[in-house]
């Protein structure tokens, strides 16, 4: 009896393998199906592009048209400035031969481990952009600490030398002293007469010989700075300046240095920096002579506290000063000595157009600071921006009873404000509207505030009012 059950089982078994082959052979023709069907829809798509305008466009006019859109947008933000799909062999043709296109291409690295295949194509990369000016970001602060970092570096940085000739802006972010250093060493004892742009940033105070920036247009320190003092050849031909994490014995000589960029300065970007030794002792030798920046346009400030913001605004002379930026890392506003007409730099002489707080503590006394601090550019303030931080609701109450405060005011920016209503806006937005010598608001932001209500949007767009607003 079990014989013939085996027996009946194993016919069974023969039966089922059969159908089992029967079926990987369909399985495998199917995929060579499908293999051919893609291989036709190929074809079919190279064929239709015979057929589109754009082919008939001129070489010279698509190199052209790439060179434009490579031109337009920075491409260190999110969104590249140019995106290539695979539309035809003459797109692909003439973007290879377009050698700008290859002078803007962004490589990120995540971390080590992804370093050495990205180095190959950047490699290629570097060589295809020729001799047109490239733009280096090289970005390794978030690399983990091992014995394979310094080579990776090193092979890095080796791979640049023979192209910083040619380089206008050079970004680095690291973590270590020793990454700067190794760095720093691809350049000359000077900065090539291309390079319009430098920014260095470290996780570890850094101090070392600085190249020689004859033609260096912008300048941005974080936590590095010179080892022996600045000098009129870091600075005289610079447009904008940031330094962060700058104590005041690190700013020996910074004055007269910045001085002499006095003819060419429009920016100036401060933050986490110290200019006195305490609240009354300015650390450099003083006369009643200012240094005067006809040029200087816009001064940012985040994270200074009062009495040092005070040494920097008495010491220098900005007539031109229409923007002016105040971070305060979540500190309370305090009273500033450019509110005063008696400062080098006071908002009370100068035509400040735009004024924008960034995380502050505005409640009660600190209110009556912000009225001043407004007072003081009342005559000529047309943009006023708040974002983050605290800000008192008598604030809002004084820009609806008192419009003439802000008399010349255009624009109206609120960001991050958890107790702003859209109610309190509209009724700023009403206080303004038909009275003389006062500006109505043209222009309203409002964003990720959560008390605000989202159908007062809709009574904003009635108006002629240009008006952005991004939800909480």
């Amino acid at each position: 009896m079990a014989d013939r059950v085996h027996k009946e089982v194993a016919l069974i078994d023969d039966q089922i393998k059969i159908l089992d082959d029967e079926l990987a052979a369909l399985e495998k023709r199917r995929l060579e199906i499908e293999q051919e069907k893609e291989e036709l829809n190929k074809s079919r798509i190279a064929a239709l592009s015979r057929t589109a305008p754009i082919n008939r466009m001129l070489p010279e006019l698509l190199s052209s048209i790439f060179e434009y859109a490579v031109d337009g947008e920075d491409p260190l933000g999110t969104e590249l400035p140019l995106t290539l799909v695979t539309i035809s062999h003459l797109w692909r043709k003439v973007a290879l031969e377009t050698p700008r296109v290859w002078g803007r291409v962004v490589l990120k690295v995540e971390d080590e481990s992804e370093a050495r295949p990205m180095l190959r194509r950047a490699q290629a990369f570097l060589e295809r952009g020729k001799v047109t000016p490239i733009d280096v970001f090289f970005d390794i602060l978030q690399w983990g600490r091992n014995d394979d970092r310094q080579s990776m570096v090193k092979e890095m940085v080796d791979m640049l030398v023979g192209h910083i000739e040619r380089c206008t802006r050079f970004i680095v972010r690291v973590r270590e002293e020793d990454d700067v250093k190794a760095v720093l060493s691809t350049f000359p004892s000077r900065f090539p007469k291309t390079l319009a742009e430098f920014s260095l940033e470290s996780r570890e105070s850094v101090r070392l010989d600085m190249p020689v920036m004859p033609n260096l247009a912008s300048l941005s320190l974080d936590d590095v700075g010179p080892r022996n003092g600045w000098t009129s050849e870091h600075l005289q031909h610079l447009k904008s300046i940031s330094l962060r994490y700058f104590r005041p014995i690190q700013f020996d000589s910074f004055l007269t240095a910045l001085e002499s960029a006095k003819d060419n300065l429009e920016e100036l970007h401060l933050s986490k920096c110290g200019f006195s030794f305490d609240s009354n002792t300015f650390m450099f030798f003083t006369t009643d002579r200012r240094p005067c920046f006809p040029r200087l346009r816009k001064i940012g400030i985040t994270d200074i506290n009062a009495s040092d913001t005070d040494v920097l605004f008495d010491a220098i002379e900005a007539p031109a000063l229409e923007h002016l930026f105040i971070g305060m890392e979540n500190s309370r506003l305090r009273y500033f000595k450019f509110m005063d007409s008696d400062a080098g730099t006071s908002l009370r002489r100068c035509r400040v157009k735009k004024l924008e707080i960034e995380e502050a503590q505005i409640e009660g006394a600190e209110t009556r600071a912000l009225l001043v601090l407004l007072k003081a550019a009342s005559h000529s303030l047309e943009d006023l921006s708040i974002s983050g931080g605290e800000l008192d609701s008598r604030f809002f109450h004084a820009m609806q009873v008192e419009p003439s405060m802000l008399p010349h005011l255009q624009s109206l920016s609120i960001k991050k404000l958890s107790e702003f209503t859209g109610r309190e806006l509209l009724r700023i937005i009403r206080a303004r509207q038909g009275r003389d010598g006062i500006t109505p608001l043209s222009s309203i932001c409002v964003e990720r505030c959560r008390s605000y209500e989202h159908d007062v949007s809709d009574a904003l767009k009635t108006m002629d009012i240009k008006f952005s607003f991004i939800p909480y």
